[in-house]
């Protein structure tokens, strides 16, 4: 067969540095918390994945971003501040897994942990750092499929937490293809104060409700 690799490229080994993301801080708590701010590779811009521990059950949960900024702008949130830059790939969403993994298995010598006996091996991931789940669905739900595939990184469907703002009552049909649990951030059940605290919100709690039974009838 044809030899389709050019001869200039044969020496040039891609690794997830180069070609997704690199590590470019690290903050851990004495509770051993454990934020990381990872730079995309295809243009630098920054996200915050962040690593819990549950150090008497010897795990940890790891909260993850699909988005750069988000466009939904909570009142009560840095990252809606920000406004939207753009939407993670699959890619860029599991590579917050990668890092995760990698610094829970040599947290041991973490510089800045107290903790003794090092960080326990990521065993739940919750959509709930930066962006909009439902602004990013089809990387999201990539992502997802990927996470619970035993070929990949074998995750029980389970230990998979989807949260969604809702901007509308399709969003947890949507969300809800993916294998995961689907969680609603109501932020508050009266209108008129939730329309304060997510002022991009267009549907009533009603709205939204009966979207949710919805999607989760479908699922049953």
């Amino acid at each position: 067969t044809q030899n389709i690799i050019q001869p200039a490229s044969r020496d040039k080994i891609f690794t997830i540095e180069d070609s997704i993301a690199s590590l470019s801080h690290m903050t851990v708590s004495p509770d051993g918390t454990t934020k990381l701010l990872l730079k995309m590779a295809r243009d630098g811009l920054e996200v915050e994945s962040v690593i819990i521990p549950w150090l008497d059950k010897g795990f940890s949960t790891l909260c993850v971003s699909s988005q750069v900024g988000c466009r939904q702008g909570c009142t009560f949130c840095a990252t809606g501040r920000m406004g939207k830059l753009r939407s993670l790939t699959a890619d860029e969403i599991l590579v917050q897994v990668y890092y995760a993994s990698k610094i829970c298995r040599i947290s041991n010598s973490v510089p800045g942990s107290t903790i003794q006996q090092g960080l326990g091996s990521v065993d739940n991931i919750v959509f709930m750092g930066m962006g909009e789940a439902a602004d990013n669905a089809e990387a999201v739900l990539l992502a997802t499929n990927t996470l619970v595939d035993r070929r990949m990184f074998g995750l029980a469907q389970s230990k998979v937490t989807i949260s969604t703002v809702a901007p509308d009552p399709e969003a947890f049909a949507t969300l809800g293809q993916a294998p995961a649990v689907l969680a609603w951030s109501v932020h508050a059940v009266d209108d008129s104060l939730r329309k304060q605290l997510v002022p991009t919100t267009k549907y009533s709690m009603e709205e939204l409700r009966n979207g949710l039974v919805k999607a989760l009838s479908s699922r049953s």
